[in-house]
């Protein structure tokens, strides 16, 4: 596989610093996709991404969404959601 790509399979590539991006395409039918860019890299993909109409959002952007639509007053309590889960945990 390594071949494939120019790759030697026993030379480790250099990580890079990295951005996370979740893409959605702006068709009716969305595709969720995690993708991790090279720092050096990330201009030319979010270029390309304006190209192509999606839509990209970073992990920290997708948490304050997620944060944002939660509800403010869940219908269950802490205790409750601890008791499930040690119930699910230690259940033998």
């Amino acid at each position: 596989m390594y071949e494939k790509f120019g790759m030697r399979k026993n030379v480790v590539p250099l990580q890079a610093k990295r951005k996370n991006v979740t893409i959605m395409t702006s068709n009716t039918t969305i595709q969720g996709v995690y993708v991790n860019v090279p720092a050096v890299d990330w201009s030319l993909f979010r270029e390309l991404i304006r190209k192509f109409g999606w839509q990209a959002e970073t992990r920290e952007q997708l948490l304050d969404r997620f944060i944002v639509s939660r509800p403010a007053n869940p219908g269950i309590s802490e205790e409750e959601i601890m008791d499930e889960v040690k119930s699910v945990r230690y259940a033998k």
